[in-house]
């Protein structure tokens, strides 16, 4: 982090409502983010070459490649970065691989003492 009280946030989420509702959660709690958006994996990935994030709100379901497949990729290129899947997708299957990447599993909608707990902010 650049900043003590301010942490890196990537949310990524090819649905633009939805990174605006995580969005407007997240300014609701007592800390503050430095937020950056991607529409895709590659969008992400591009975004993150030069950058560093503390912790990643990922999708599942994208075009292109999946939230799993590009955690998968953050785990090599960014092995501080906390990650959450953040789906309606709730599957047991699908919990267990994103566990198995050491991911947090974030039912969508979000609810905001999920995503408090998943930032370690408390509220």
């Amino acid at each position: 982090m650049t900043d003590a009280n301010i942490q890196t946030l990537l949310l990524v989420d090819d649905s633009r409502v939805a990174r605006l509702s995580l969005m407007r959660q997240i300014s609701s709690l007592p800390r503050e983010f430095e937020i950056l958006q991607a529409a895709s994996a590659d969008e992400a990935q591009a975004l993150m070459q030069d950058r560093q994030a503390d912790a990643a709100l990922i999708d599942f379901n994208m075009p292109g490649r999946d939230g799993l497949m590009l955690a998968a990729e953050f785990s090599e290129s960014h092995p501080d970065m906390k990650m959450a899947l953040v789906t309606a997708n709730i599957q047991q299957p699908l919990v267990e691989r994103a566990e198995a990447l050491g991911m947090a599993f974030l039912a969508k909608p979000a609810n905001l003492d999920a995503l408090a707990r998943f930032l370690g902010v408390a509220i």
